[in-house]
């Protein structure tokens, strides 16, 4: 990172504030307790806000309530995560690589791919695909024929788009596999993470929204749709022909269950198991936090016994019961 005043990153990040001297001169980014002098650091989450008094770094982005009580230099924003994301574009290395496509990837027949796209080593392009302006394929990425790529996505290593969905009839002895002949459209400001695998819808088309966030190792399956401006972290299971509102966060491990819909600005907690739609925006949770394991060995020998526990604490309701209506006879 070349060498930057506070007033010029102020500039840049826009809708901030400068508290202290405007021509301190920044030449890094570091976190509060790994700054030197001449770094500007943060404060997003309060789980790290003593550090606020032992940094060394000659400046920190703060919000203002942080700012009221820290006597350094400071970027006073509203959304300490989103300035430090601008200024991050500041880094070295962060910007995109050339256009072009590497000499070790395979194009299939008839694609269209806009002359500005990146696409890295080892990638597989089927045929008729159709990837717009401003993408990026990182290494080994796949897609399957007939997938479309919106403009400005980024599609992270490994990750497989347009494989069959898992669809298949039986009879009595076997499985007889239904040919998925549906797409996987994309839409634009997209990115997908390391090693998720989208597949492709059966009939009619998945579908991922703009403005859409996929972590890594990620399962996506047949005709799902998920709505634009969606977050999903990593390891997320989401089965068939599920639909995903628009702005849902996901936490991580979630699993959701296919065949269900989940309305715009849901939040699912991190592991929890979703069988049954979702018609009201909010918070949703389930499953079990981590217990020692003496507890939770404890509970599980007796969560057999629950039934029986529950039909005797019914006989003793209704005796109480009776007792009462006799007493007050």
């Amino acid at each position: 990172m070349k060498d930057y005043t506070l007033r010029e990153i102020a500039e840049f990040c826009a809708d901030v504030e400068i508290k202290g001297d405007p021509n301190c001169t920044i030449t890094g980014i570091a976190t509060l307790a790994m700054a030197v002098a001449t770094d500007i650091s943060f404060l997003i989450e309060d789980f790290y806000k003593d550090q606020l008094l032992s940094t060394r770094a000659s400046a920190v982005i703060i919000n203002v309530q942080h700012a009221e009580n820290f006597p350094g230099n400071a970027i006073i924003s509203s959304n300490p995560r989103l300035t430090l994301a601008k200024l991050m574009q500041l880094l070295p290395g962060v910007a995109k690589a050339a256009a072009g496509i590497d000499a070790t990837a395979i194009i299939g027949a008839n694609c269209n791919i806009a002359t500005d796209v990146i696409i890295g080593p080892g990638c597989v392009i089927g045929a008729n695909c159709i990837i717009a302006s401003g993408s990026e394929l990182k290494a080994n990425v796949t897609l399957y024929n007939n997938t479309e790529i919106g403009s400005d996505c980024i599609i992270h290593s490994g990750a497989v788009i347009g494989s069959d969905g898992f669809g298949y009839a039986r009879d009595v002895n076997k499985w007889h596999k239904m040919p998925h002949v549906g797409r996987v459209v994309i839409g634009s400001k997209v990115e997908i993470g390391a090693n998720t695998t989208i597949d492709r819808g059966f009939l009619s088309n998945t579908s991922i929204g703009d403005g859409v966030i996929i972590d890594n190792l990620i399962q996506i399956g047949h005709n799902v749709t998920i709505g634009e401006d969606s977050a999903i972290a990593g390891c997320v299971a989401i089965a068939g022909s599920a639909t995903i509102g628009k702005r849902c966060l996901i936490g991580g491990g979630a699993r959701i269950a296919g065949h269900l819909e989940i309305v715009d600005d849901v939040h699912i907690t991190g592991t929890s198991t979703v069988n049954s739609s979702i018609n009201i925006p909010g918070q949703y949770s389930s499953g079990f936090p981590a217990k020692p394991s003496g507890l939770w060995n404890k509970n599980v020998a007796r969560f057999k016994f629950l039934d029986s526990m529950f039909r005797r604490l019914k006989t003793i309701e209704v005796t109480v019961q009776q007792l009462l209506k006799e007493k007050t006879q």
